[in-house]
């Protein structure tokens, strides 16, 4: 599979018309810049082969169930500065730096592998510059958390619609901190907003950088100032399909679960 990308490279074999990959790792057709096309050719393929997993590196999942969620306007642990996935800002956004190798801490990804052809990652530059969108609907799925990233400077919640943002505070996006010993929660102080670059994520910032720790997150689906997205449809958080249900989620900060 990596040698169906590697071949985009040097002489132009592998390429089509248009300089674009032929094909990048499962026969699914040519690379295109659209990100069901990049998942099922670069990210399914090759980054998970270390990005995947609860022990997945900089916890950033790239299977195609998390990644969209854990990249798109998502901040780096590397960088917290930098965004993953800046959409309309290739050249600003952590992935690509990664990829090209310029990113000021870390290695070149992918990690102990070739490093991706210069077409491969124009076609992953075309996709963000214009705007990373999905591309394909969710369709019926219920309102529900798709994955959460977590580092100490802020929490990334990805969602499978975009939330009403009215209904995003203190009280339907909660955060404590667990005592190892006691078992007892203590809430975090911490403000929830709506990603500006990414309306189906949720940002979740403490107050304070979190400390190494077992956190708590909690999202409201029940009473009458649960979650819920722009058509009313309240957040599914116990996963059963159906609307109601608090999502609840334990975290650790500093250290593998």
């Amino acid at each position: 599979m990596l040698a169906q990308i590697a071949g985009c490279a040097g002489n132009g074999d592998g390429l089509d018309a248009s300089g674009r990959p032929n094909s990048s790792g499962d026969g699914s057709g040519p690379l295109t810049p659209d990100f069901a096309s990049i998942q099922a050719n670069v990210f399914t393929p090759i980054c998970t082969q270390c990005h995947v997993g609860a022990n997945a590196p900089q916890g950033l999942r790239l299977d195609a169930a998390n990644s969209y969620g854990a990249l798109v306007g998502v901040a780096s642990s590397e960088q917290p500065g930098q965004l993953r996935v800046r959409p309309g800002d290739p050249a600003n956004s952590y992935l690509i730096q990664k990829l090209e190798g310029r990113a000021s801490v870390g290695a070149r990804m992918p990690l102990g592998q070739p490093a991706l052809p210069d077409a491969t990652i124009q076609v992953i530059r075309e996709w963000i510059a214009s705007g990373a969108t999905r591309a394909a609907a969710i369709g019926a799925t219920a309102f529900a958390v798709e994955t959460v990233s977590a580092a100490p400077a802020s929490l990334a919640i990805a969602m499978t619609r975009p939330a009403d943002a009215s209904l995003v505070n203190s009280t339907t996006v909660m955060l404590q901190k667990v005592d190892t010993r006691s078992g007892e929660p203590a809430d975090v102080p911490a403000r929830a907003a709506i990603s500006p670059v990414n309306d189906s994520l949720l940002v979740l910032t403490p107050d304070q950088a979190l400390a190494a720790g077992q956190y708590r997150l909690t999202l409201r689906g029940t009473g009458a100032s649960a979650l819920a997205d722009w058509n009313a449809a309240v957040l599914d958080g116990d996963g059963d399909g159906s609307a109601g249900g608090d999502y609840v989620q334990t975290l650790v900060i500093g250290g593998a679960p």
